[in-house]
């Protein structure tokens, strides 16, 4: 499935004691509406208080759904205003959402202007940006491809490498 979420309210992605979970909402809401436990898997694990605009995820069932978009719709009916089912596509039964990603983008938005509706996807900064600069150095994470420093130790993250085809920033608007 494609789905969306405003991450403010939850933990991140993945289930865990101190909190609410996007991964935990959308088992409880699945499992709910085809009554059976469904446990479901994502493409990756946000940190708190991180949006997606685009993330998949997957989950098994013994029978076949019979009405993907029925089921989309029930979700979204269900679910939190802050969590959106965009599509559900049947997949390789050995597909793995997290495994199987042959890549992934990541945004990140900064802004010159106070906006009170924008505050929460966009980092507001006190000065113009000197884009240029900003992918001169941006070019230079394409020349590495071990990120240890940035992650955490003693996961069950099995590499930290990472290869980064293409890394810039672009104006538009402020």
């Amino acid at each position: 499935m494609s789905l969306a979420y405003h991450g403010k309210n939850y933990v991140g992605w993945q289930i865990q004691p101190n909190g609410t979970s996007v991964q935990e909402v959308l088992q409880n809401a699945l499992s709910t509406i085809l009554r059976t436990t469904v446990e479901v898997t994502g493409a990756g694990r946000t940190d708190a208080g991180v949006h997606a605009a685009k993330m998949f995820a997957h989950f098994d069932l013994a029978e076949p759904i019979m009405d993907r978009r029925e089921l989309a719709r029930r979700l979204n009916n269900f679910l939190p205003k802050d969590i959106s089912i965009h599509e559900i596509t049947p997949v390789k039964p050995d597909a793995h959402a997290r495994f199987s990603a042959v890549s992934r983008t990541y945004g990140y938005y900064l802004t010159t202007e106070k906006d009170p509706f924008l505050h929460e996807i966009k980092c507001r900064v006190y000065f113009e940006p000197d884009i240029q600069k900003m992918n001169d150095l941006c070019h230079i994470l394409t020349e590495y491809s071990d990120f240890t420093s940035f992650s955490k130790l003693h996961t069950d993250v099995k590499t930290n490498i990472c290869r980064i085809t293409e890394a810039y920033w672009m104006k538009s608007g402020n």
